[in-house]
């Protein structure tokens, strides 16, 4: 039996070698190409923290943007992150005033920058500026503090766990799925019911031939990514993730294959959880502000698992990320299991 599947899910079937393994590399350069250097087109964007008018200097020359963490530099993509103190320009005045006195004070203000180019850029703009408000005085009225932020995230990083929590998805859906609907269309599972050989290893062994598929296009497109891209992953986080992310997806395909039997409406419904996970999912992009759907992001598994990988490159948006997609995989498991008693009685009370 896993021979025959493995022949048929690897060997011969050409539209599984294409979205499996052939789509996500020519998504990944499209998309690259198109977001990857996205920051040289616009205004270097900075963050703020804290209530203050002197930010309304720098609006003019940079996209300022109000955060309410430092960790929003690579959340959000900003080149630097100001961290005002309390009360900023009432103690700025005061420093100005008392600046030859004893009762003098200096106010704080501190700069977060990342490891990439434009943020060491965009640093030291604002060093200079507030520098400048230094010389004008002989006491230093501001006191000025630079952090560097180690870990940045690059589009083609962030992108890498979108395309691995998608080939999850493709194969389940648009495989694993919508196979198991067509053999019993068919009549297959009907006779395999009459052999020695149970329905349940057959889905099992079915689930490990999928989870070969999953696991033969992921190595295939980290090498890609590692290649052209330079993307180096955590080898073992990555692995954790799309392990529990392929149970995770082929406990809900299973569960959809058990409750319907139309082959199409399986296709059908497969198209639209895709199409629901990928973008409700933050896949491409940050979607934790974007109304109904920042809400729906929050509910649903393709969230954490893509947020989980993407912790290998230091950024997370999301806490978590095991605790939502085991509640799906406990919901699929337990409507099965349901489904499977109900259909019992019935069988037994028809007899």
């Amino acid at each position: 039996m896993f021979q025959a599947l493995f022949k048929i899910e690897f060997l011969r079937s050409k539209e599984a070698t294409f979205w499996i393994i052939v789509f996500p590399i020519l998504l990944t350069i499209l998309l690259t190409s198109i977001f990857g250097d996205i920051e040289k087109n616009v205004k270097f964007r900075i963050g703020y923290i804290g209530e203050n008018k002197f930010i309304e200097n720098l609006k003019d020359h940079f996209e300022v943007l109000k955060v309410k963490k430092v960790e929003e530099i690579v959340e959000k993509n900003l080149d630097a992150v100001i961290v005002f103190e309390d009360n900023f320009d009432l103690k700025l005045q005061r420093a100005l005033i008392l600046s030859k006195t004893k009762l003098f004070k200096p106010v704080n203000v501190e700069i977060f920058y990342t490891d990439k180019e434009y943020s060491k850029v965009v640093k030291d703009i604002l060093v200079n500026i507030f520098s400048s408000l230094n010389a004008l005085n002989s006491e230093k009225e501001v006191k000025l503090k630079v952090n560097e932020r180690k870990k940045s995230i690059s589009y083609s990083q962030f992108l890498y766990a979108s395309i691995l929590v998608m080939n999850i998805m493709s194969v389940t859906f648009f495989g694993f799925t919508s196979q198991i609907s067509f053999y019993k269309r068919r009549g297959l599972l009907r006779r395999l019911k009459c052999t020695p050989y149970s329905l349940g290893k057959f889905y099992f062994v079915y689930a490990i031939v999928s989870l070969m598929q999953i696991i033969f296009s992921s190595v295939i497109f980290t090498l890609f990514d590692f290649l052209v891209y330079g993307v180096k992953p955590d080898v073992l986080n990555v692995s954790i993730y799309m392990l529990f992310g392929s149970v995770v997806f082929l406990s809900l395909g299973y569960m959809i294959a058990s409750l319907i039997e139309n082959p199409e409406t399986i296709v059908v419904l497969g198209n639209i959880l895709f199409q629901v996970f990928m973008f409700a999912g933050g896949l491409y992009f940050d979607v934790r502000n974007a109304g109904i759907i920042g809400t729906l992001s929050k509910i649903i598994p393709s969230t954490y698992l893509v947020d989980g990988i993407r912790k290998s490159f230091g950024y997370s948006a999301y806490e978590n990320h095991f605790l939502i997609p085991l509640i799906w995989i406990i919901v699929s498991l337990s409507i099965v299991a349901l489904s499977s008693i109900i259909k019992r009685k019935k069988a037994s009370s028809n007899i």
